[in-house]
């Protein structure tokens, strides 16, 4: 097997067995560290629910990534420039960040937009977004490299977060993140091969160490978003960030009639 993200050698790492049902390989790359599932071919069915039943944190993770995105945003771009959550899921995420006042869009091509409805985005029209968002996305992508090329045609930014592999890698069997019991996670990154991605793309990366990540052609200061991008600093700083919120704007755009 080759690494789908630095083409070296990769050789079978574990077996588990995933929703209940089907046992699968995991093989890791001896020079990045990426492990990735075998080809995933349980993924129409593991997708029947775009959204896990397992996913319990959601509502918790938009809160305090609004807060993240918000400061990292303040810092290192434009507020008042163009945005977009890829994945967006549900649509809660654009419309906290739209309620701050941030212009975000919402794209998913797998679940229905429940929270962000008038303020979808076609990825076709050519459009150019200061920063995507793509929280909890790469663990999903059977080809990194391919799915980074997609959100990359509209941006040179993309804030993501993944959760970091430990260290020794654990057996799927033993940490969470490997999502044995929904079978969406099939790609699992060390700092080592986010870099990577990172530097066949040209794209500077910086990381929390944990689990927020953004690769950008910007070059920027790497301890400065090592302390914006954890959750502790967020909150203390996104409450003094005050932007005229677009709640009224957008009503008027969906509904045509003024918010009153």
């Amino acid at each position: 097997m080759k690494c789908k993200i630095c083409a070296s050698h990769a050789d079978y790492f574990s077996s588990a067995e995933i929703m209940g049902k089907h046992t699968v390989e995991y093989f890791r790359c001896f020079e990045c560290g990426f492990i990735f599932t075998e080809e995933p071919y349980w993924l129409e069915e593991a997708y029947s629910s775009a959204i896990t039943g397992s996913d319990v944190g959601l509502v918790r993770r938009n809160y305090h990534l609004s807060k993240i995105a918000r400061v990292l945003i303040a810092t290192f771009f434009d507020s008042k420039g163009r945005f977009l959550d890829f994945a967006g899921g549900y649509g809660l995420f654009v419309r906290i960040m739209r309620d701050n006042g941030q212009d975000f869009r919402w794209f998913d091509r797998s679940c229905a937009n429940l929270f962000a409805g008038g303020f979808a985005a076609d990825l076709k029209d050519g459009r150019r977004y200061d920063l995507v968002t793509a929280f909890e996305v790469f663990e999903h992508l059977v080809d990194p490299i391919a799915g980074l090329d997609e959100i990359l045609r509209c941006t040179g930014s993309i804030l993501c977060t993944t959760d970091l592999l430990p260290e020794p890698a654990p057996k799927p069997d033993k940490w969470w993140y490997y999502g044995l019991e929904h079978g969406q996670h099939v790609s699992f990154y060390t700092r080592k091969s986010l870099e990577v991605l990172a530097e066949k793309k040209r794209l500077n990366f910086y990381t929390n160490g944990a689990t927020v990540h953004l690769l950008t052609e910007k070059k920027i200061s790497a301890p400065l978003f090592f302390l914006l991008a954890r959750r502790k600093t967020a909150h203390l700083i996104a409450p003094l960030l005050i932007n005229k919120s677009l709640l009224e704007d957008d009503y008027l755009t969906v509904t045509g009639r003024e918010f009153r």
